[in-house]
């Protein structure tokens, strides 16, 4: 396998570990205004593939999105549900 395949398998993988819960873009508090919450109570990102930057709250607050990868030892509202922080503090040895 070429090193590019390998990037883009890994990429692929992370991505599928979401688990779609909203809540690292405000889900319990002040969604952003890109989150859509579907029938089956899951979320997806109108903007995914262009998200990064300045975004807007629903009720009208500015913030800036960034990846997943960067605010993973953080907490906010909920994140106890975040697949990608239960494997984070898995891979750590640590706890939420």
């Amino acid at each position: 396998m070429d090193y590019l395949t390998m990037q883009l398998q890994k990429e692929k993988e992370f991505e599928n570990a979401c688990g779609r819960c909203g809540n690292c873009c405000g889900r319990q508090e002040d969604p952003c205004m890109h989150l859509l919450i579907q029938a089956d109570g899951l979320c997806i990102c109108d903007v995914y593939f262009s998200r990064g930057g300045m975004q807007k709250t629903r009720s009208g607050k500015f913030f800036e999105c960034v990846s997943i990868r960067d605010i993973l030892h953080l907490d906010w509202p909920g994140n106890w549900t975040c697949a990608y922080k239960k494997l984070y503090f898995a891979k750590n040895n640590a706890s939420l």
